[in-house]
């Protein structure tokens, strides 16, 4: 059994360093032999901490302002409710018990600020809570679209769900939770077309090509 985190974040800019998380949405899920359980949603809003960067088309994107930030729960408390939680999907103290981070291009943006949030709270355990390696459903997608990718207007979620044949979950708003929920959908297709088998072997690879359309 792995047990993951399916994860989207909206910051106040793209700078991971200098920028702050000011919404973050997920789906806890377990992924065990032929089948994936999904067992705790979150959205948690997060009031930017004091000096952060903030760029206004990073606000308008999630249909906030400057006035909204201020009144989310302040940085320690979102960050102790994240906190308990994980703590009830795995035993921080259990060296062998973690969560894969994965989503939408999460290696290079929302698990980076993921990392950030634990150590302006003084809290060391981000490796205690969370494998370094990520589940990118970005790079993931890349290599089971790479037959389709020369006709696709862009790899944006969106896009790229629907050339995998699924249906993004999109309501009028930007939501992080509904991004999860799409990315949800990525992994369990993703998993389908590449991933192991019941007790854990992969694929060969004339069967993962298989599945790949192939440009000529």
């Amino acid at each position: 059994m792995k047990k993951i985190l399916i994860i989207d974040t909206l910051a106040t800019g793209l700078n991971t360093e200098r920028c702050a998380i000011y919404k973050i949405g997920g789906i806890f899920c377990e992924d065990v032999p032929g089948m994936i359980k999904e067992k705790t949603r979150f959205s948690l809003a997060v009031r930017p901490f004091e000096g952060a960067r903030i760029i206004e088309n990073s606000l308008w994107v999630g249909g906030v302002g400057r006035r909204n930030l201020v009144e989310y729960p302040p940085q320690e408390e979102a960050f102790a409710d994240f906190l308990k939680l994980i703590e009830n999907h795995i035993n921080v103290r259990n060296a062998n018990d973690k969560l894969y981070i994965c989503g939408f291009n999460v290696a290079a943006f929302d698990s980076i600020l993921i990392k950030n949030w634990f150590y302006r709270n003084d809290d060391p355990r981000f490796r205690d809570c969370f494998f370094v390696q990520t589940l990118d459903l970005m790079s993931i997608a890349a290599f089971a679209l790479i037959g389709e990718r020369d006709n696709m207007p862009d790899f944006h979620l969106e896009t790229v769900a629907r050339y995998l044949g699924v249906t993004p979950t999109k309501n009028e708003n930007y939501n992080c939770l509904d991004n999860a929920e799409t990315c949800l959908k990525m992994y369990r297709e993703l998993k389908a077309r590449l991933g192991t088998g019941e007790r854990g072997e992969w694929k060969p690879l004339e069967r993962v090509y298989s599945n790949m359309p192939i440009n000529k």
